[in-house]
């Protein structure tokens, strides 16, 4: 549970990484994807110590939609996580530069950054609630 200073409170699920094929029932597959059609936003964690993270972005946004059209599409936004680690923070420009979402990065380990990730997935909770849309699609600035 997420609790914020207003007194709201949300729950929050960690779903375990999803893998190219999951829609084919690779990995966790169907069953996996099936948890995830219980979100009403999501946040799609990128490792940024890899080259190329917005690859794994469109690997992740594909699976969803070859298992249902609009998945994908519902309110979201990237966390750029391992931030710790020197090689994710030229990756995160880059990152940037190829994604047009909002940005939160993060160092799961070290627990950096956690504030504006939770204050993004209030955003994200609070705009859906209000529009019924995603954020991704008025704020694509990212966060630092």
């Amino acid at each position: 549970m997420v609790h914020y200073a207003d007194h709201h409170q949300l729950a929050v699920a960690d779903i375990p990484g999803l893998i190219e094929g999951a829609h084919k029932n690779r990995g966790l597959g169907i069953t996996f994807l099936r948890h995830i059609e219980r979100c009403s936003c999501l946040l799609y964690v990128l490792d940024t110590s890899q080259p190329r993270p917005w690859d794994q972005l469109h690997v992740l946004m594909h699976e969803l939609e070859q298992y249902q059209r609009g998945l994908s599409k519902r309110p979201h936004a990237v966390v750029a996580n391992k931030m710790d680690l020197p090689e994710a923070k030229e990756n995160l420009k880059e990152l940037a530069m190829h994604i047009d979402l909002p940005l939160a990065p993060v160092s799961a380990k070290m627990g950096g950054q956690l504030g504006p990730l939770l204050a993004l997935l209030r955003l994200l909770i609070d705009h859906k609630a209000e529009h019924g849309i995603s954020p991704a699609a008025i704020s694509p600035t990212p966060l630092r």
